[in-house]
């Protein structure tokens, strides 16, 4: 192995950044493309590493086969057919073979690691959890505090172990372990590692061997910002991994207040790498207010931020009744129904036409024999590769729709109808992405937004969680924060159960 660089980089400093102008100057030194490394926990880095890259020197896809998540890496070492992964129809398979209903199987770039629905669901990432972090698996079972018995989760785990065994399929774990075990593996001059503060045990064993040949790495993270050790991160090795140490002096996103306020949080963890790092040349503004009522959205982009996903309801009804659209979660705006719906509508009435997309969604919403004929909503026998105008549908396509949008969809409740009217009225409609953000903490990883409310408000599992393991939490909430690029709104808790974010 030969040296390895760590680089820490604070919110808003700039890690990707710093990583792409060190990779570009060692491609201007000679370092061929195809035997450099560029390794992330998500696809949003490598595509622009990979964007980047390929503008600056000319290069296609084919010259960066190393620009991958981690097991992307391994399932084309591995050469895996799709058919040999546990994906899709096998794990609907799977599931009615154990009957226990699973909505899928988690992929390798999750964006903030959520878990399905359904108990399947859970079953299989406490699997993945206990195997790819190494750890006992009635340990992971207890410390996720599951509401399935130990003796379900028992069942699952071995039921699913003989499946694949019978079945001859790999999930992304165990890609990590048999890459681990691989002899011939790709010989690469330079690593380049980003967000490193999320890898899991197996993931940095994977790394390790990649590196036993490369003259150098440079491994970039921010320890607190470690925020998944619940599923599995292993932060310890980040910090425990000996090379020449680089701290990114200044964050280009944190105004002075905010800045003070994450250095509180952030000295209250324990187990952490000191850093000296600046502020932007701004005051910004840290207020506490008692109801999300009292903080006026019409104006701006706003990202609002809470513990867990129910504690967003009372700022989603609060959005709902100001007329204002919001994105949930990875519900994006620009994706949802009604707003494609309308946007449709809106189109054909201006005489202008709608692909067979848009088309699919105007009718899902319309109702039956006041907005479309029966029958005719399952677009049956019609071309996909054209645009439509309004004459079309209501000669050859069943449309009876007439008037106002408000008049002719189906499923929509009051505020619905008041929301996308301010919306229609303001043109936001037309826009691709909404002003407005509600996300729980693990969701908006690596987001930002100009004005921040932060919930403190934790549920009573997580406030036991802070008097035994408190880093944790510290991390959770110093993420929080630091999402502000000049306003932070800090709710007061409505609760006996929360975080003293000050």
């Amino acid at each position: 192995m030969g040296d390895t660089v760590k680089i820490f980089g604070s919110p808003g400093t700039g890690k990707t950044t710093t990583l792409l102008n060190i990779l570009d100057e060692k491609i201007k030194e000679g370092y061929e493309p195809n035997r450099i490394g560029f390794f992330s926990f998500t696809r949003r880095a490598l595509k622009e590493a990979r964007r980047r890259v390929k503008q600056k020197f000319n290069l296609s896809d084919d010259d960066l086969d190393y620009f991958r998540t981690i097991h992307s890496l391994c399932y084309r070492t591995l050469s895996i057919n799709s058919g040999q992964v546990f994906k899709g129809e096998r794990v609907k398979e799977f599931s009615d073979l154990v009957r226990i209903e699973m909505s899928g199987v988690s992929e390798e770039d999750t964006s903030g690691l959520s878990v399905g629905s359904k108990k399947g669901d859970l079953l299989l990432f406490c699997d993945e959890v206990s195997r790819s972090s190494e750890r006992n698996l009635k340990e992971v079972w207890k410390e996720l505090e599951c509401e399935h018995s130990w003796l379900e989760q028992e069942f699952f785990s071995m039921a699913l172990k003989n499946f694949k065994k019978k079945k001859k399929l790999l999930d992304f774990t165990d890609m990590l372990d048999a890459f681990i075990k691989e002899e011939y593996i790709p010989n690469l001059d330079i690593i380049f590692v980003d967000e490193a503060q999320d890898l899991t045990t197996k993931q940095w064993k994977v790394i390790d061997k990649l590196s036993e040949k490369c003259k150098i790495r440079y491994i970039a993270g921010d320890d607190d910002q470690a925020i998944y050790r619940w599923a599995g991160a292993d932060v310890r090795k980040f910090l425990s991994i000996k090379g020449n140490v680089k701290v990114l002096p200044t964050s280009y996103r944190l105004p002075r207040k905010v800045h003070a306020l994450a250095n509180q949080i952030s000295n209250r963890i324990s187990l952490r790498q000191i850093k000296e790092w600046a502020c932007k040349d701004e005051e910004g503004s840290v207020t506490e207010i008692q109801s999300i009522e009292d903080v006026d959205m019409s104006k701006g982009n706003w990202l609002v931020l809470a513990r867990s996903g129910y504690q967003l309801n009372k700022a989603e009804q609060y959005c709902k009744r100001m007329g204002w659209f919001f994105e949930k979660g990875y519900n994006e705006f620009r994706a949802n129904k009604y707003v494609i719906a309308i946007r449709s509508w809106i189109a054909l009435n201006n005489n202008e036409t709608i692909s067979y997309d848009e088309l699919k969604k105007l009718y899902s919403c319309l109702k039956t024999n006041v907005g479309v004929k029966r029958g005719f909503k399952g677009l049956k026998n019609i071309e996909t590769d054209v645009n439509f105008d309004l004459t079309y549908l209501r000669e050859n396509v069943g449309l009876l729709a007439e008037g106002d949008w408000q008049d002719i969809l189906q499923g929509l409740d009051p505020e619905d109808v008041l929301m996308f009217e301010s919306l229609v009225k303001s043109k936001d409609i037309f826009k691709n992405k909404a002003r407005i953000r509600l996300s729980t903490i693990h969701g908006m990883k690596g987001g930002e937004s100009e004005n921040v409310v932060v919930m403190s408000d934790i549920s009573y599992r997580t406030w036991k969680k802070l008097n035994t393991e408190p880093d944790d939490e510290h991390r959770v909430f110093y993420v929080a924060i630091t999402r502000t690029k000049r306003n932070l709104f800090i709710l007061q808790p409505e609760t006996k159960y929360s975080y003293d974010i000050r």
